[in-house]
């Protein structure tokens, strides 16, 4: 099966250690939705990444291949089903192929947008920096809510 990163995850140290056993696969986009902030992290003490269904938008990630042990350790890394819920939705990756992914988003109900720490970004940053994405999306995300 295939898990699609958008948050810290798309940090492949932190990857390895959470998952060895996941396998990058390809960078991908997911349509129709857009990167925003919120929610609680005790690790990183502040907001953390989810995605939001909007027309028009997309957010850029990474697909790894994950077994169904690697699912459960994600799970409980992402806080699921508390923190966020996992969903199906479907990427294209960098080689224009539409693929079924495993998303964690948060839950709409009770969901205040508002920004991450600055450790935290910086993570995205990095990791938006080495991908080659576009950090315009991850910028309005941090700074002004959603796109």
């Amino acid at each position: 099966m295939l898990y699609f990163a958008y948050g810290s995850n798309l940090d492949e140290a932190q990857m390895r250690e959470r998952c060895p056993a996941a396998e990058r696969v390809a960078r991908a986009t997911l349509r129709g939705h857009v990167l925003t902030f919120g929610g609680f992290s005790h690790k990183w003490n502040g907001a953390v990444a989810s995605v939001r269904r909007a027309r028009g938008a997309e957010v850029a990630g990474l697909l790894y291949a994950i077994d169904p042990d690697t699912l459960q350790l994600l799970d409980r890394f992402e806080g699921y089903p508390f923190a966020y819920e996992r969903a199906v939705r479907y990427v294209v990756d960098e080689h224009g192929r539409r693929r079924r992914a495993q998303v964690y988003l948060q839950p709409e109900d009770g969901f205040e947008p508002w920004s991450p720490k600055p450790e935290y970004l910086a993570v995205l940053v990095r990791a938006y920096r080495r991908l080659g994405f576009s950090r315009r999306s991850l910028t309005a995300a941090a700074f002004g809510g959603e796109q």
